[in-house]
C-alpha cells in the first residue's frame, strides 16, 4: 500500500539518484536542467515531508504499540510489531527519505544566497531543523554536520555521526537564526506567496512555527535536571510569551492543491480510500481502533469518540487489544471515523495548533514560559474537538465534567499526566511522532495496555528504531562506530528513565 510521491516531486532531482548517491542532488542528468529554481523546489520538498510524516504507514508501529490503533481479527498481525522483533530492515525507508528531502531544503538555502531570497531560506532552514528532530527523536546519534555533502566541493558520501544533544543545541541555534533572518529581511524580499503551500507566504506563521518548533526541541529535554539552565538561556534568545507560537486556528497545514486522482490525494486519506470513493485493500478493514483510545473515549464521554472512529454499532465503539490471541473482526470492532478521514483533499498536519497549545501548557506548568496553563490546556482540548468536527459548545461540556482528572483540569491530581493524555488522543492518527517521544519522556499515558503477544522481547516498547540496513550497506564504519544499539536501553538522550 506504499504510495507514489505526488506529481509535484518530479522536480526533484533525487528522485532518479541511485542509494549511494542520495546525498547528491545535482546529479547529471543530460535531460533535466542543470539548475532548479528555489520557487519550484520547495513545494514539492515541503509535499514530500507531509507525504513522509503523514502517511500511517511509515510510522504505524507508534500508534500500534500505545494503545491508539489495533488489527483486525481477520488478519494475521505484524509479529515483529507484535513481539518488539524490529530488525534494521525496519521503517528504513524513513530514514533514507527524510535524508532525500533534507537535501532538497539544503539545495533551497544554499542557492538563497541573495538578501531578497531570504524568505526561501529562513523556510528551508526550519524545515531541516523539524526533519533532523525527527531522526534524532528516532535513532538518536544520526549524521549532521557532514552530511548533505554530496555535491560539495569536496565530495563526503559516508558522513561521520554527531552526538544527538548537540544538533538539539544546533537546531536552536538554526532556528534562532531563521527566525533572525524573518525578521531582518529587507523590504524587497521575494514574496514566496503560493510556492509555499503551508503558509502561502506568509512569513509571520513560519516565524511562529519557527518558535513553536523550538519550544517543542526544549520542552523534550525539560525532564533532565542537567539541562535546567540550558533550556532557560535558549528560551531567552527569541520571544516567548504565548502569543509568539502557533495559536489556534494557525496550525501548519500542507496542502499542494490535493487532486481527486490516484498518487494525487492527501497521503492518509488515500491510505484508505481509492479516488472512486471505494476502500483501498487491507485499508480500514485491517486498521482498527485500539482498545485503550476506545476506554479513554467512553469512560469520558468524549465528543470526539465518533469521530476518532466508527461507531460498530448505534453510538458505540470498540477495539482491540494489540498483540492479543483473540481479536475482534470488523462486524464487532471500530474502524477509523471521519474526523481522521474526511477527504481527498483534506490537508495534511506537520504542527498542529492543538500540539502547540499543548506544548505551551506543559512549559508553563514546568515554569519555562509565562502563562496560563489552564486557558492554554482547555484551548489545546477545544481545538483538536473542532478540527476533528465537533464544535467549541461540545468541548465546555466536556471540560467542565466532575470527576474527570483526566479532562477536568480544575480537578487534575498530576497535571502533566492530563496535559499528555489529552495530547495523546488528540495526536490519534494525525502525528504520531509526538505520541512516542511524550510516552519515553513523560510514562504517560499511564494505563497503556502494551502488547499482549507472550512472546514480546521487553515488557515495554522499544524506546528507538536500529540504524536501517541500507545506512549499514553504504556508511558502515559511522554506524559500527556509535557501539552496539539495543531497541531497549540505547536511549534518546532526552530520555529521564534510562538508565
Amino acid at each position: 500500500m506504499k504510495k507514489l510521491l505526488i506529481l509535484l516531486t518530479v522536480l526533484l532531482v533525487l528522485g532518479s539518484a541511485c542509494k549511494k548517491d542520495f546525498l547528491n542532488i545535482d546529479e547529471t542528468n543530460p535531460n533535466s536542467a542543470s539548475a532548479v529554481p528555489a520557487n519550484l523546489v520547495l513545494p514539492a520538498a515541503l509535499n514530500t515531508t507531509a507525504r513522509i510524516i503523514t502517511n500511517p504507514d511509515n510510522y504505524n508501529f507508534i500508534y500500534l504499540w500505545y494503545g491508539c490503533w489495533c488489527i483486525s481479527g481477520g488478519y494475521s498481525q505484524p509479529a515483529n510489531l507484535t513481539q518488539y522483533n524490529l530488525l534494521n530492515s525496519a521503517y528504513q525507508g524513513n530514514w533514507d527519505n527524510l535524508y532525500m528531502n533534507l537535501a532538497n531544503y539544503d539545495y533551497i538555502e544554499t542557492n538563497s544566497t541573495s538578501a531578497q531570497s531570504t524568505p526561501y531560506k529562513a523556510i528551508s532552514k526550519i524545515m531541516k531543523a523539524y526533519i533532523y528532530q525527527t531522526l534524532v527523536d528516532t535513532y538518536g546519534n544520526v549524521p549532521y554536520s557532514q552530511a548533505l555533502k554530496g555535491s560539495a566541493a569536496t565530495q563526503i558520501l559516508k558522513p561521520t555521526y554527531d552526538k544527538q544533544q548537540d544538533i538539539y543545541d544546533s537546531l536552536v541555534v538554526q532556528l534562532d537564526k531563521a527566525m533572525n533572518l524573518i525578521n531582518t529581511a529587507p523590504s524587497d524580499a521575494v514574496e514566496v506567496g503560493a510556492y509555499d503551500i503551508v503558509y502561502n507566504g506568509d512569513m509571520s506563521m513560519w516565524l511562529k512555527f519557527a518558535n513553536t518548533l523550538k519550544l517543542r526541541i526544549l520542552v523534550n529535554q525539560s525532564g533532565i535536571a542537567a539541562r535546567a539552565s540550558y533550556i532557560t538561556g535558549a528560551l531567552a534568545t527569541t520571544p516567548h510569551t504565548t502569543a509568539d507560537y502557533i495559536g489556534a486556528g494557525e496550525g501548519a497545514m500542507a496542502n499542494p492543491g490535493y487532486l481527486n486522482s490516484a498518487n494525487k490525494m492527501d497521503p492518509f486519506w488515500e491510505n484508505f480510500y481509492k479516488q472512486d470513493g471505494s476502500q483501498q485493500a487491507d485499508g480500514l478493514g485491517y486498521t482498527m481502533a485500539g482498545q485503550d483510545a476506545c476506554d479513554f473515549l467512553n469512560d469520558n464521554n468524549d465528543p470526539r469518540k465518533l469521530l476518532i472512529f466508527a461507531p460498530y454499532s448505534g453510538t458505540s465503539i470498540k477495539g482491540n487489544y494489540f498483540g492479543a490471541l483473540l481479536l475482534g473482526t470488523v462486524p464487532t470492532t471500530s474502524q477509523l471515523g471521519p474526523g481522521l478521514l474526511k477527504a481527498y483533499n483534506q490537508s495534511a498536519p506537520l504542527l498542529t495548533d492543538f500540539e502547540s497549545l499543548f506544548l505551551q501548557a506543559e512549559a508553563v506548568q514546568k515554569g519555562l514560559i509565562t502563562g496560563d496553563v489552564k486557558s492554554l490546556y482547555e484551548s489545546a482540548v477545544t481545538q483538536s474537538i473542532i478540527y476533528l468536527g465537533g464544535n467549541a459548545a461540545q468541548a465546555a461540556v466536556y471540560l467542565s465534567q466532575a470527576g474527570k482528572p483526566l479532562v477536568n483540569f480544575s480537578e487534575a491530581t498530576t497535571p502533566l499526566e492530563t496535559i499528555i493524555t489529552q495530547k495523546w488522543i488528540a495526536l490519534n492518527g494525525i502525528d504520531p511522532m509526538p505520541i512516542w517521544t511524550d510516552y519515553r519522556r513523560t510514562h504517560f499515558p499511564s494505563f497503556i495496555h502494551f502488547s499482549q503477544d507472550a512472546a514480546k522481547l521487553n515488557a515495554t516498547p522499544p524506546v528507538r528504531l536500529l540504524y536501517p540496513q541500507t545506512e549499514i550497506s553504504t556508511n558502515n564504519d559511522n554506524v559500527v562506530a556509535q557501539g552496539s544499539i539495543s531497541l531497549f536501553t540505547s536511549h534518546i538522550f532526552w530520555d529521564p528513565f534510562q538508565k
